[in-house]
């Protein structure tokens, strides 16, 4: 039997899409898939007893988010290349994911030979982003959050957990004023509290 170089898992709750893809894999002899998985505790069960080189991990799960799963996986298995293989293209997701450890960011839309790419550039050592991920990125990027030097101000201590009044006290504010700020800040940052942008803040690694 034929022995492949790069040893592969998938977890993704769609049964069809693992079939899919495991055939285009192990049909390209580049690769090959040892296991698939529908939800995010038999992945990470099996991972307990053996690791591929490559994880092709989706963001939505049944029974949890990929993204955390992604993070507690590169921080307990730093051997294991991870591949976001999603149908998520919001610049928030893609810089979350790639954040929290993701090797690579791939769109379920994206071409058979972008994914085979994929496998073999972070099994080398390369971080991997799709063309269409490429393209969200740069935009996303020229679209970027600017910050005044008060919202910055503002930002850190609301990252350091200080309520509105102790923020007015610190800057020398009203606290209707601080109040204002937070309302913009969740706005500029497209949160819907502050937990999400404390979240962000740390996540795209901001401060």
């Amino acid at each position: 039997m034929k022995k492949y170089v790069i040893d592969v898992y998938i977890a993704d709750d769609h049964q069809l899409v693992c079939e899919g893809i495991s055939d285009l894999i192990n049909q390209s002899g580049q690769a090959h898939v040892s296991y698939t998985f529908t939800t995010l505790e038999a992945c990470r069960l099996a991972l307990q007893n053996r690791r591929p080189d490559v994880l092709l991990l989706d963001i939505s799960m049944p029974d949890g988010d990929g993204i955390t799963f992604c993070q507690q996986i590169v921080n307990e298995y730093p051997k294991v290349k991870v591949i976001a293989i999603t149908i998520h293209d919001e610049y928030s997701m893609i810089q979350r994911m790639m954040a929290c450890g993701a090797h690579g960011y791939v769109l379920k839309s994206s071409s058979s030979e972008e994914l085979l790419e994929a496998i073999n550039s972070v099994w080398q050592g390369k971080e991997y982003v799709s063309t269409q991920v490429t393209d969200i990125l740069e935009k996303g990027k020229a679209n970027s959050v600017t910050l005044t030097e008060v919202e910055k101000n503002i930002l850190r201590l609301i990252c350091d957990g200080h309520t509105n009044p102790e923020i007015a006290k610190e800057l020398n504010l009203s606290t209707e004023t601080v109040n204002w700020y937070r309302k913009r800040l969740l706005a500029k940052f497209d949160v819907k509290n502050t937990v999400g942008l404390v979240r962000t803040v740390f996540e795209q690694k901001l401060l």
